[in-house]
C-alpha cells in the first residue's frame, strides 16, 4: 500500500500565481477559483515590476468574462 492519491488544491504558491496570471488564464485544467487566487495573489504583490499592464489588464478582462459582478 505505497500508493497515495492527490487530492486536487486550489493553493497557488507566488510563483505559481504569477505563471497563471502571465500565461495560463485560458486553460481548461485549471479550476476558476485557481485563477481568481492567483489573480487576487498578483494583485496583492508589493510590486508589479514582473507582470506588465497587458497582463494585468488581461486578468481583469478574464474576472470580467467569468464573473457575475451585477449576482444575476
Amino acid at each position: 500500500m505505497g500508493r497515495t492519491i492527490e487530492f486536487p488544491t486550489d493553493n497557488v504558491s507566488i510563483s505559481g500565481a504569477w505563471a497563471i496570471v502571465k500565461t495560463r488564464l485560458d486553460d481548461p485544467e485549471l479550476s476558476i477559483r485557481t485563477k481568481v487566487l492567483a489573480i487576487e495573489q498578483v494583485a496583492e504583490m508589493e510590486t508589479h515590476n514582473s507582470v506588465t499592464k497587458e497582463e494585468l489588464v488581461g486578468a481583469l478582462r478574464w474576472l470580467f468574462q467569468h464573473y457575475n459582478f451585477e449576482g444575476e
